[in-house]
C-alpha cells in the first residue's frame, strides 16, 4: 500500500487493493480443483518460491500496471497455497488437535498484523539509514518500502524450506491426467458436494454472513466510533486492538471449549452471540461501554472462525477437501467486498434521525441503525448454520431391538483383539451363555471372499470409497446370515469388529465422514448397532509390532494413517461412551482380560436394572 500510494496516491491503493480481491471470485474455485489434483506439497512450495520472487521485484519496476500484475499473481498463489494447506492439514495433524492446530494457524495470520507493522516502521527507517550511510545502497534513497520487501520475500523461502522438510501423503486423484474436462468436472462436484451437503452448506452460509456483517464494521467503524462514541482519531484503533485482543484469546480458548461443547453448537452460538454482541457495541453511547464488547466480539469470532476449520476437517473426505476451503475462501472473500461496498451506501441512504423514546430521545445515526442491521445479519447466519445440528444424528443412533446382546472387540492393527475376544467367549461358555463368534470383514462364505479383496496386498490402488463399500457390502451378507438370526434367538454376540471399525478407519482416518459412513452402514445391517463395545487402546507403533508375519495392505499403510486410526477410536469412545468402554491393551493379556470382565460384569448388571423397571419390563431379559 506505501509503494502504491508513493506510485499514483489513494486511487493506486484503490485500484491494487481491487486487484487482490477479484482473483477470489476467478482463481478461487480453480484453486480448489488443483489442491485435490496437484501434489499439495509441491504446489505450496512452488507459490512460496514464486510469491517471494514477485515480492523481491517489486522496487526495481516501479509502475502502476506492474504493480496490479504484481497483485493479481500474489493473490492467486495465495488462493492455490490456502486450500493445499487446510487439505493437508488432517494428514499431519492427530484428530484430536486440529481445533489446537487451526487456532494457532489463524494466530499466525491474524496475530502477526501488529508485528509487521513494528517491523515495517523499523525496516523502513533501516533503509534511509543505509541509504545515507552505505554507497552501494544509496538506491534506497526514496524508497522506504524497499528493504521491507526484501525481508519479505526471504520469509517466502522460508516457508518453502519448512514445508520442503514435511512428509505429505500424495493425492490418489493426481495419478489422472488433467485436461479441461476434468477441470471442469471437479469444480462441479465441488459445488454440488458444499451445495448440497446438509452440514458444510449452513456452515459456509453462516461464515458468510459473518463476513458480511465484519465488512461492516470495518467500512462504518472509524466513522461510528469517531463521531457517535467520541473516540476521537485514535479511538477505532483502540477498538481494533481489543477486538484482535478478544480474538486471540477466543482462539486459545476454542480448543478446551470444544471438550465441553460440541462443535457444531459451539459454532453456531459463538456466531449467535457475535450478532447479538454487534448489536449491543452499536447501542453504546461511549467508547468505555464499547471496549469490552469488541472484545467479546473478537473472542466470538475467533471461536467461530476456528471451529468452522476444525468442523470441516473432520467431515469433508480428503478428495474433496481442497475445493471445499476454496469455496470458503470465496465466499470469505465476497462476504467482506459486500460488506464493505453495501453498508457505506445503507448508512448514507438510511440517514441520521432522533427517536423519542418514554425514556427520552435517543440519536439513531445511519452508522448505528446500520450496524445493527449487521449484527442482525450475523445473528441470522448463526441461526442457519443450526440446520447442521439438525442434520447430526449420530449421537442419537439406537440399536434396534433384540433378543440378544451384541459385543464388538475394537481396536487397531495388533491390538490384541483375536487374543481377548477368545480368552472372553471361553468366560461366557462357563458362564452357562450360549455364544456365536464372527469377524469382520468375514464371517460368512461371501464375507471371506470380500475380505480377501480387502486385505490383498495387489489391491493397493483400491479407492476409500470401494474399500467402504466392500465392508458394508461384507456386513450386509454377515447381519443378515450371523448376526441378526443369533440375536433373534437370544444369544449373546461376540464380534472382531463391526460398525465402529467403518467409522474410525474410513470415516475418519481415510476423511469420508462420520455421517456418510454411519448412513451406509445403517442401510446395510438394518439399524443394529453393538450394546458394548470394547476398545483395546495401544499405541499404534506398539501395536503393529506384535503383528506377526507378512503385513496385509492395511497394515502396510503408513504410521501416520495408524495414528489417525488410533485417534480416530478415542474420538469415537468419547463421543459414544455409552456404548465404548476403553481398555489399556498395553497391559498383560492376563490384565487385560479381567478389565474386560469386570467391564462386562458392570454393564450388564446396569442393564439387567434397567430391565427390572415396569416401563420395559416386558423386554427378554437375558439370564
Amino acid at each position: 500500500m506505501v509503494l502504491a500510494n508513493r506510485i499514483g496516491g489513494p486511487t493506486a491503493i484503490g485500484a491494487v487493493m481491487t486487484a487482490r480481491v477479484l482473483p477470489g471470485f476467478f482463481v478461487g474455485p480453480l484453486a480448489g480443483v488443483l489442491a485435490d489434483r496437484w501434489d499439495r506439497k509441491k504446489t505450496m512450495i512452488g507459490a512460496d518460491v514464486i510469491r517471494a520472487a514477485v515480492i523481491f521485484s517489486l522496487p526495481f519496476f516501479e509502475n502502476l500496471p506492474y504493480l496490479l500484475v504484481a497483485s493479481v499473481v500474489l493473490e492467486s498463489l495465495t488462493l492455490v497455497w490456502g486450500p493445499a494447506k487446510d487439505a493437508s492439514m488432517p494428514n499431519v495433524v492427530p484428530t484430536r488437535h486440529l481445533t489446537h492446530a487451526n487456532s494457532l494457524s489463524l494466530i499466525a495470520v491474524y496475530g502477526a498484523w501488529p508485528l509487521a507493522s513494528l517491523f515495517f516502521v523499523g525496516l523502513a527507517g533501516l533503509a534511509s539509514f543505509f541509504a545515507d550511510n552505505v554507497t552501494a545502497l544509496s538506491g534506497l534513497s526514496g524508497q522506504p518500502e524497499a528493504l521491507a520487501l526484501w525481508v519479505d520475500s526471504l520469509t517466502f523461502l522460508f516457508s518453502a524450506g519448512m514445508i520442503a522438510s514435511l512428509s505429505l501423503p500424495s493425492s490418489r486423484r493426481r495419478q489422472t491426467r488433467l485436461n479441461l474436462g476434468q477441470i471442469k468436472e471437479d469444480l462441479f462436484e465441488g459445488l454440488r458436494f458444499v451445495a448440497l451437503h446438509k452440514q458444510v452448506r449452513p456452515w459456509l452460509l453462516g461464515i458468510g454472513m459473518t463476513f458480511t456483517a465484519a465488512g461492516a464494521v470495518f467500512s462504518l467503524g472509524v466513522s461510528f466510533v469517531k463521531d457517535v462514541l467520541g473516540g476521537g482519531e485514535q479511538g477505532f484503533a483502540f477498538v481494533v486492538g481489543f477486538l484482535a485482543t478478544g480474538m486471540i484469546i477466543g482462539l486459545l480458548m476454542v480448543g478446551l471449549l470444544s471438550k465441553i461443547v460440541q462443535k457444531d453448537i459451539l459454532f453456531s452460538s459463538s456466531l449467535l452471540l457475535l450478532g447479538v454482541g454487534l448489536i449491543a457495541f452499536a447501542s453504546m453511547s461511549s467508547l468505555d461501554s464499547a471496549i469490552p464488547l469488541a472484545s467479546a466480539l473478537g473472542f466470538f469470532g475467533g471461536c467461530a472462525y476456528s471451529t468452522a476449520y476444525s468442523l470441516m476437517h473432520e467431515t469433508t473426505s480428503d478428495e474433496l477437501r481442497g475445493r471445499t476451503f476454496s469455496a470458503a475462501y470465496t465466499i470469505i472473500r465476497i462476504g467482506t467486498l459486500v460488506g464493505l461496498g453495501l453498508f457505506p451506501f445503507l448508512a448514507g441512504a438510511i440517514g441520521n434521525h432522533v427517536w423519542n423514546l418514554p425514556t427520552g430521545p435517543i440519536n439513531v445515526p445511519g452508522t448505528r441503525a446500520t450496524l445493527w442491521i449487521a449484527g442482525l445479519v450475523a445473528a441470522i447466519g448463526g441461526v442457519l448454520s443450526m440446520r447442521a445440528i439438525g442434520a447430526r444424528h449420530l449421537e442419537r443412533a439406537t440399536s434396534v431391538p433384540t433378543n440378544g446382546y451384541f459385543v464388538a472387540f475394537e481396536g487397531g492393527e495388533g491390538a490384541g483383539k483375536s487374543t481377548q475376544m477368545s480368552a472372553f467367549v471361553r468366560w461366557l461358555e462357563a458362564q452357562g451363555e450360549d455364544v456365536v463368534t464372527t469377524r469382520e470383514p468375514g464371517g460368512t462364505a461371501i464375507g471371506d471372499r470380500i475380505r480377501t479383496l480387502l486385505l490383498d496386498n495387489a489391491a493397493s490402488e483400491m479407492g476409500p470409497r470401494t474399500e467402504a463399500l466392500l465392508y458394508a457390502a461384507d456386513r450386509a451378507q454377515h447381519v443378515s446370515e450371523v448376526i441378526k438370526p443369533a440375536l433373534d434367538a437370544g444369544k449373546v454376540v461376540i464380534s472382531d469388529r463391526f460398525v465402529d471399525s467403518s467409522l474410525a478407519y474410513q470415516g475418519i482416518a481415510r476423511g469420508l465422514g462420520l455421517e456418510e459412513i454411519y448412513r451406509i452402514s445403517q442401510w446395510a445391517t438394518g439399524g443394529i448397532l453393538p450394546d458394548l463395545v470394547f476398545f483395546l487402546k495401544v499405541d499404534a507403533e506398539q501395536g503393529l509390532s506384535r503383528v506377526p508375519g507378512e503385513h496385509d495392505r492395511l497394515e502396510r499403510e503408513a504410521a501416520h494413517f495408524h495414528d489417525r486410526v488410533a485417534d480416530a477410536y478415542a474420538s469415537l469412545a468419547k463421543r459414544f461412551s455409552q456404548r465404548f468402554v476403553v481398555v489399556d491393551a498395553s497391559q498383560p493379556a492376563e490384565e487385560v482380560h479381567r478389565d474386560v470382565v469386570e467391564a462386562y460384569r458392570q454393564r450388564m448388571a446396569a442393564r439387567l436394572e434397567r430391565l427390572e423397571q415396569p416401563e420395559v419390563a416386558t423386554r427378554p431379559v437375558l439370564r
